[in-house]
């Protein structure tokens, strides 16, 4: 007898390119140091160690906004969003992670999708870290799968995302998170930002 499968209600995690990044990298790290230098203080959140800047991003005009914005709406309008959906911001804020540093699990209640924008990521810079959020329930189904379909189903407790510079990833803002120590002598530069999807 046969047998097929069928995967049913996914965790959708959407990986995004920013164009023409390599003409715009410098730029933007430029604009993220100056406004690290203009607040050195900034915000501890999730992070341990590093430098976050307020989220505050969202509410004028500046590269980092043009970029992200840009970008999503490209690639929300290839008919990954219904006709007429739009979004807005709850939050955008930059990252800086030295050596050592890293973020500590937790999500981003209050909004709907999150998103991480990666702007240098040196090697050995601290992968992105996805938890199953069902992995309580799943535990037990999936430590009995074999290698191959794990693999084939992304059927595991967590998901790692090495990240690329100038590629944004996009994923529901329930879904816990974090972020490994940057084990690299240079910077790890990123901005992160919340979605809210007008109803």
């Amino acid at each position: 007898m046969g047998g097929d499968m069928k995967l049913l209600f996914p965790t959708v995690i959407h990986e995004l390119k920013v164009g023409n990044f390599r003409s715009i990298k410098k730029e933007l790290m430029d604009y993220v140091y100056d406004q690290h230098d203009r607040d050195p203080k900034g915000l501890n959140l999730s992070n341990m160690g590093g430098w976050q800047s307020q989220p505050i991003y969202f509410n004028h005009k500046n590269i980092l906004l043009s970029i992200v914005t840009e970008t999503l709406q490209s690639y929300f309008s290839k008919g990954v969003l219904g006709e007429g959906e739009e979004f807005t911001y709850k939050g955008l804020w930059m990252n800086i992670n030295r050596k050592g540093d890293y973020n500590t699990t937790h999500d981003h209640p209050l909004s709907h999708m999150a998103g991480v924008f990666w702007i240098k990521t040196p090697k050995d810079c601290g992968n992105l870290i996805l938890e199953n959020p069902r992995h309580f329930v799943c535990a037990h189904e999936m430590r009995r799968y074999s290698d191959d379909f794990r693999s084939l189903t992304n059927s595991y407790p967590s998901y790692l995302i090495t990240p690329t510079e100038g590629d944004i990833t996009l994923f529901p803002s329930s879904l816990s998170h974090r972020v490994e120590v940057n084990e690299s002598d240079d910077d790890r530069i990123s901005a992160s930002f919340n979605l809210i999807f007008k109803t």
